[in-house]
């Protein structure tokens, strides 16, 4: 049964090729999230297209479509870089994840306020995404999947 978001349709077809990307215990779960990665590429396409990043989304040729998402997620998404306080409070919350591997001695704070740093805004930037692409889920029409989990 194909799914449809907004006037885009996603195939039965399609979703059996994204298969091979997605190894899971039982098929289900494998079609569960080929489905899924193309309903959300879809959604950022379109997306893109509304943002005129891209003339329309057929018009997207393979391997420019993660160039173009990239870049709309650059350009919707920004996530404060984490301060130097943010980052020792992280640093005092959690004591054993500063160990330094052959001494078994804590990393001082200067030495891991960078990975920290770098850490903090991952997560941020994971976390903005995912309410992103939730957001556009909830102003799209998409029929034949729900998004679950993301």
């Amino acid at each position: 049964m194909s799914i449809f978001i907004n006037k885009a349709e996603i195939t039965d077809q399609e979703i059996g090729q994204e298969m091979q990307y997605h190894p899971a215990p039982n098929q289900e779960q494998a079609w569960h999230m080929a489905a899924q990665s193309l309903v959300i590429r879809q959604l950022l396409l379109q997306q893109a297209v509304e943002n005129g990043l891209c003339q329309d989304v057929d018009s997207v040729s393979p391997g420019e479509d993660e160039k173009l998402i990239d870049q709309l997620l650059e350009k919707e998404i920004v996530v404060p870089e984490a301060d130097e306080s943010t980052c020792r409070r992280f640093y005092d919350n959690h004591p054993d994840s500063f160990k330094d591997e052959k001494t078994g001695e804590r990393v001082t704070f200067e030495l891991a306020q960078a990975n920290i740093r770098d850490y903090l805004h991952t997560k941020a930037m994971r976390i903005a995404v995912t309410e992103y692409i939730k957001a556009l889920s909830y102003n799209a029409k998409i029929k034949g999947f729900e998004l679950d989990n993301i």
